[in-house]
């Protein structure tokens, strides 16, 4: 017999939101009604499940519910995914959440739904031409999540070199010569994802977006071990991440405030630590793993 309605709470973060997608389709065919209640429902648009609602608030009745819910031992209508897989550091994330939420644990990466005009989006900049997009915008601000010893100028110059446009997204992106710079909506920057011909950028939302929706990427890993965020045997391409003897690291805390072991918040962490020749030889193995 399906639940009148259930509420699904993860608020912030967009990757992070944008993982508890399968678990959204789970919920939906077991509930006679869904309520996502996130700070970014603009994920969501063009869903295709009518029983399924997103917000970005709770009543008040709603929070002292999800809050008297959150005392039983399995929740019975109020499913809170914040911090779930913080306090189960040590697996894939869509399995905290399915754990978290009592759901059957699934192999698959979210979906995202687009509209024809959001297919078609581009900036006007890049014409006709095939693109890459590039993010390297970090907002977590730690040294484990950046990508160092880089000559980026020199990348571009290459992607240039090879008939691309780059693209760069992200907030305030510390721009690069020779790039395009789209300050979009997230919508936007959805379809500019879905329409590139190659991803690059640092572990964020922008590369869960490119993963989902099957877009060959490079992808920077410092501290945390990818194979806790993607599905190697479904994702298109190469993860970048050098080796350190604390492999890993940001797992073996319970992920609040992660300090690099070797050079603390103020150093260049090692496993950031990248070269120019190493991220241009990737990017003809990636070219060579999904020609054009």
């Amino acid at each position: 017999m399906k639940k009148p309605f259930v509420y699904l709470i993860r608020k912030r973060a967009l990757g992070d939101v944008l993982w508890t997608e399968p678990l959204i389709r789970q919920l939906a065919a077991r509930s006679k009604k869904v309520i996502v209640y996130t700070k970014h429902p603009e994920l969501f648009q063009h869903y295709p499940l009518p029983n399924v609602h997103f917000v970005n608030r709770l009543t008040k009745l709603e929070k002292v519910l999800a809050g008297l819910d959150q005392f039983l031992t399995f929740p019975r209508f109020f499913i809170s995914l914040d911090r779930a897989y913080e306090k189960n550091p040590k697996t894939h994330v869509l399995y905290a959440y399915q754990q978290k939420a009592g759901l059957p644990i699934t192999h698959e990466y979210p979906r995202l739904y687009l509209s024809p005009e959001e297919l078609a989006f581009r900036p006007s900049e890049v014409g006709q031409r095939k693109y890459v997009v590039l993010h390297l915008e970090s907002l977590a601000e730690r040294n484990y999540r950046k990508v160092y010893g880089v000559n980026w100028e020199k990348v571009v110059s290459a992607l240039t070199e090879k008939g691309f446009a780059v693209v760069q997204v992200g907030k305030e992106p510390l721009l690069i010569p020779g790039t395009i710079h789209a300050k979009t909506s997230v919508r936007e920057m959805i379809g500019i994802i879905s329409g590139a011909t190659f991803f690059i950028g640092i572990d964020s939302g922008p590369s869960h977006m490119a993963a989902s929706l099957g877009v060959p990427s490079l992808i920077f890993f410092g501290a945390v071990n990818p194979d806790f965020r993607h599905f190697r045997d479904l994702f298109k391409g190469r993860f970048l991440q050098q080796f350190c003897e604390f492999a890993g690291c940001y797992h073996e805390s319970n992920l609040s405030k992660p300090v690099c072991l070797l050079v603390g918040n103020e150093g260049i962490s090692k496993c950031s630590l990248h070269t120019t020749e190493y991220v241009l030889n990737n990017i003809d193995l990636l070219i060579r793993d999904f020609p054009l």
